[in-house]
């Protein structure tokens, strides 16, 4: 039997040719990846340090170790604390009545160290009382005590107060639009009256068209307080030493002040003023 021979084709070469390239490009892929592999094991290799820029905001004022000491006016963690922490606060600055304290001197009453008060509270304008001067020329003080500088003084006998509270046998009162202290034996409680006489009721005793002016004082210059028709009861306390005026209350209302006597009715004889 013949042998039988095999011619390669110019395709077939061409074919063959490209297989060989492409496996010795193979073999030289792996070979290069091997060797740099090898490469970066090798221990002398120095290893990179990345590096980065960081801003810094701080004041370029200050050293990079100096850190600022904060200002404690501007420390919000405890804001009652006082502005001042040497200052003591005041021991007469409260609410209450009594806004004053009496002189720290030797000379000073003991029994006037409660304070004293300078206008009453509301409780006491609603319990006030009315009263009156007892004594002849007495002296108003500014608080309880003989101490105290004098508010009014020879203030005259019958002169109407209005009474708010007894303080270190002292009366807190009202004279003349003015606060201060009398001395307890010198004020009463009510209307003076004088010595010669009581209280005596009347009546206004003017025409049908005419109005009597009750005055502040005993004196047709004086103040009007109001105007008063005919027949308008009063309580008559006592009358000027010129015997031209009475000092009453008109009942109705309770206002007091001087009527002319010759327009008001009394009756019973009205004493006068001691």
């Amino acid at each position: 039997m013949a042998k039988k021979t095999i011619k390669p084709t110019p395709a077939g070469i061409l074919f063959l040719s490209a297989i060989a390239v492409l496996v010795i490009a193979l073999i030289t892929v792996v070979i290069v990846l091997v060797s740099n592999c090898n490469k970066n094991k090798s221990p002398n290799r120095p290893v990179a340090t990345p590096t980065a820029t960081i801003e810094a905001e701080a004041s370029p004022s200050l050293k990079p170790t100096e850190i600022p000491t904060p200002d404690p006016s501007l420390n919000p963690i405890n804001p009652t604390d006082s502005e001042n922490p040497d200052e003591t606060p005041d021991p007469n600055n409260s609410s209450g009545p009594v806004i004053n304290t009496p002189p720290a001197d030797g000379t000073a009453n003991p029994s006037a160290t409660a304070g004293y008060l300078t206008e009453p509270t509301s409780s006491m304008k609603r319990n006030a009382k009315d009263g009156y001067v007892s004594g002849d020329k007495v002296n108003m003080r500014k608080g309880p005590g003989t101490n105290y500088d004098k508010v009014k003084s020879d203030i005259a006998k019958g002169t109407e107060v209005t009474m708010y509270t007894e303080q270190n046998g002292w009366w807190f009162v009202k004279c003349d639009g003015k606060y201060g202290y009398i001395k307890k034996d010198y004020v009463k409680q009510g209307t003076y009256s004088g010595t010669t006489g009581g209280e005596v009721s009347g009546t206004v005793n003017v025409s049908a068209t005419s109005k009597i002016a009750l005055r502040k004082d005993a004196s047709k210059e004086s103040q009007c307080i109001k105007e008063y028709a005919r027949g308008e009861a009063v309580t008559i306390y006592y009358k000027s030493k010129d015997g031209k005026w009475y000092y009453v209350k008109v009942n109705s209302d309770g206002k007091k002040g001087w009527m002319y006597a010759e327009y008001v009715k009394a009756n019973g004889k009205v004493g006068t003023k001691n």
